[in-house]
């Protein structure tokens, strides 16, 4: 079904699960990126500004960045800016930067929302991101929401297995009354989330058992969806019951097959704008499924002037 002339065709059986409350947006950087929040390649560089420090004379922190993978690169800043005893100034500097804007537009974050409903009504939403945006789209629409971080977002499928899920973390938010968590930043907390106690890794299988993925704000080669994405694919290949993932993106060159590659499902648009006007009638749609319809209906019938 394509929501707008230039939308990706969604699969009617990915809108009906929607609907039924069987799926779960997992939402990256790319979705807060248009309220001026940035990417990670972006954080990294704003992050020496902050500090006032320099990757030219680090060998190792050049070659990272080059590769684009950021979390290494602030694993090493971190590790050299580190005084004992005091707070890191990466993680401060990164609290600093995505402090979220005020009187930004969110209608990114809402139409995600009204998408990210349970067969409850309840908001279910995971996101990678530390901002508190979604959390503050829902406080301006009126929707009760409940807000988990890292280690104690619910197990999936529980009793409380709803809110927005911050899976690496989240900064305090005093308008809301949110504590800051443990962010997942850099390399190392990567390897213990992932790999060491691989925290993450499992609950990410545990949710693909439970609900089609769709991914809205990543590119397939992102460097803090880097570990995510490859258990992803390797669950994949070792559990055969595990549900569909979708990637919303813009199209270029060769991204089609990168998703592809990794057992996901691509559904590539134009343009960014293109994918948020879709979303937003995708959200539209979801809201009053029969309503919509027979609006469209009426539109086709009307006479012409």
């Amino acid at each position: 079904m394509k929501f707008l002339p230039n939308s990706a065709d969604i699969p009617h059986d990915l809108i009906r699960s929607v609907n039924d409350g069987d799926v779960i947006f997992l939402c990256g950087a790319g979705v807060s990126f248009g309220v001026g929040l940035p990417t990670f390649k972006k954080l990294t560089d704003d992050v020496y500004a902050t500090i006032g420090e320099s990757r030219s004379h680090e060998p190792a922190e050049m070659i990272a960045y080059d590769k684009e993978e950021f979390d290494r690169v602030l694993r090493s800043l971190e590790k050299r800016t580190l005084l004992h005893g005091t707070e890191s100034r990466v993680r401060a500097a990164v609290t600093q930067i995505l402090t979220p804007p005020s009187g930004a537009s969110l209608a990114h974050h809402k139409s995600l929302l009204q998408l990210s409903r349970d067969r409850s009504g309840e908001v279910r939403l995971l996101t990678t991101n530390f901002d508190t945006l979604f959390e503050r789209a829902a406080a301006e629409e009126g929707i009760s929401f409940e807000s988990h971080a890292g280690k104690s977002i619910p197990r999936p499928g529980g009793a409380d297995d709803f809110g927005v899920l911050h899976l690496h973390g989240r900064l305090g938010d005093t308008d809301l009354g949110l504590k800051r968590s443990d962010l997942i930043l850099t390399s190392a907390d990567f390897g213990d989330a992932y790999l060491r106690d691989g925290w993450a890794s499992r609950y990410i299988e545990d949710r693909m058992r439970i609900n089609t993925l769709i991914l809205v704000g990543y590119r397939a080669e992102d460097a803090a969806l880097r570990l995510l994405l490859e258990t992803l694919d390797a669950d994949r290949d070792r559990f055969r019951d595990l549900k569909d993932i979708y990637a919303i993106e813009k199209s270029s060159s060769g991204s089609a097959s990168l998703w592809k590659a990794k057992g996901i499902k691509p559904l590539e648009f134009p343009d960014y704008p293109a994918i948020y006007a879709t979303l937003a009638e995708w959200a539209r749609y979801a809201k009053d499924p029969g309503g919509y319809s027979r609006r469209g209906l009426e539109d086709i019938l009307k006479p012409k002037a």
